[in-house]
């Protein structure tokens, strides 16, 4: 091994090294967050509220809940935990929410719409981004407001809101007190043959990209995102950084095309990761604009230089970091790509057209950040 590659390769478990504390901190600082939940829980059981009967007039909400997001929880905590919310609702004169348990084949926006039908004042997603995706989709152009009962890992929409995503007492405070906001949405069209054949079309709220972060997000595993929770995207990470380079061709808004090679291209609407990691930081959610990057790293000073960009929120004279925005993009690739949608991989593509809907979705948030 030569001189450069050792050093190459000090940088990158240095780097790493950085990641695994912050990502350390973050998982005690949730699990706490947990057991604070957990002890509400068995206050509520201790002390069951009565159930009034409901009366006309109530606002009432829908809740879309994933339960394999609380699949380590038996029976009895399920009840508590559910008996813990309505009674909630009920102590701000609500009426009991009404219940719908996603499936594997309808991921919640069905859900959500069964919702609607009812004529419910709010639609609560309690699960994942993918949940607090589907569900959105069904939520646009509505009127309705969506509500956010953060249930997973990611949790990424909750956190370019600043929304409580450990506490459910704090989330659901959030929606007795808090406004509702008009926010955009990205529409990603994935053709995965490259030839227009049977493109397909889906919302996303955070970011979608293509390459590296793909590749990391489909490397995760289950099992171990349920042990260490973000600890896992590192491990994955860690696995995905030694991949080429992709030859692509990118066209941001009415600009003409231009041939380049990355790693990843990034487009958002919003632009955190965690909340001291921002990796766009001008994004904004209600801007009516996606804000896209280009990762181009070579070797581990590339990726140094990739990290410390991130980390310092520093653009200027970044080779490593291209930063553009505009109202679309597009994307085409040499090779198929691996394609993520909010954290969430749908396997790979070659062509990408992503597009704003401004305004589009109503979520009750206290700000917008």
């Amino acid at each position: 091994m030569t001189a450069a590659e050792i050093f190459d390769s000090t940088v990158v478990a240095v780097v790493l090294a950085v990641l695994l504390v912050v990502v350390t901190a973050l998982l005690v600082r949730e699990r706490r967050a947990h057991r604070r939940d957990a002890t509400a829980l068995t206050t509520l059981a201790a002390n069951p509220q009565q159930h009034t009967a409901a009366t006309p007039g109530l606002r009432r909400a829908g809740i879309v809940v994933n339960p394999t997001k609380f699949a380590d929880l038996d029976e009895e905590a399920l009840r508590r935990r559910q008996a813990y919310v309505a009674a909630a609702f009920r102590s701000h004169g609500w009426d009991d929410p009404l219940w719908y348990e996603t499936t594997a084949e309808e991921t919640g926006g069905a859900q959500a719409r069964e919702a609607l039908r009812e004529g419910v004042d709010i639609v609560l997603a309690c699960g994942g981004d993918g949940t607090v995706r589907a569900v959105a989709e069904s939520m646009t152009d509505t009127g309705v407001p969506m509500g956010l009962l953060p249930a997973g890992t990611g949790n990424l929409l909750a956190r370019n809101l600043d929304l409580p995503h450990t506490d459910l007492a704090r989330a659901l405070d959030v929606t007795f007190s808090a406004p509702d906001h008009p926010i955009d949405v990205g529409w990603l069209q994935v053709d995965r043959s490259g030839r227009d054949r049977e493109p397909e079309r889906h919302l996303f709220l955070v970011m979608a990209g293509l390459g590296f972060d793909a590749a990391m997000m489909a490397g995760v595993e289950d099992r171990l995102k349920r042990r260490i929770g973000y600890g896992a995207y590192v491990v994955s990470g860690a696995r995905a950084l030694w991949g080429p380079q992709a030859k692509v061709r990118m066209r941001v808004g009415d600009a003409p095309a231009s041939t380049l090679r990355a790693r990843g291209v990034i487009v958002g609407n919003c632009g955190k990761l965690t909340k001291n990691l921002v990796l766009m930081p001008d994004a904004r959610i209600d801007d009516g604009y996606l804000d896209a990057v280009v990762l181009s790293p070579r070797g581990g000073i590339g990726w140094g230089e990739v990290f410390f960009a991130i980390l310092t929120r520093d653009r200027k004279g970044q080779r490593r970091v291209q930063h553009s925005r505009g109202r679309t993009v597009e994307v085409w690739c040499e090779q198929p790509q691996e394609v993520q949608l909010d954290g969430d991989p749908i396997g790979p593509a070659r062509r990408l057209r992503m597009e704003v809907q401004p305004g589009v979705l109503l979520v009750r948030t206290p700000t917008i950040p």
